[in-house]
């Protein structure tokens, strides 16, 4: 087992100094590239978004501006609750839970 790790041990120096002996190299030659990139124009890269993306992205900045608990809602419904006026529909609650489950299936 000691003989693997050894190998392995190895392996990874002769890597690292491959890699080292790399950067050498490759920064002369970063030189000359500076060079020849002075005397061409640089070109860069453009993105465009097509009309269903921009809508996509407006949408979900919408999305995510918009919060996910209506507190004025909330505060609404504690009040009814507190003063007595909130009124339980059995039947819409009834019919809105058979809804529910059978969505589940």
């Amino acid at each position: 087992m000691s003989e693997i790790n050894n190998i392995k041990n190895a392996g990874q120096s002769g890597l690292n100094s491959t890699r080292n002996v790399s950067a050498r190299e490759n920064s002369g030659s970063d030189k000359a590239a500076d060079v020849q990139s002075s005397a061409n124009p640089v070109r860069t890269d453009t993105v465009s978004l097509t009309d269903t993306a921009t809508q996509l992205r407006s949408l979900q900045q919408t999305l995510s501006d918009t919060p996910v608990v209506n507190n004025e809602r909330v505060e609404a419904l504690r009040a009814a609750i507190a003063d007595g006026s909130y009124q339980v529909d059995a039947t819409e609650l009834a019919q809105n839970m058979i809804n529910f489950e059978s969505q589940l299936r």
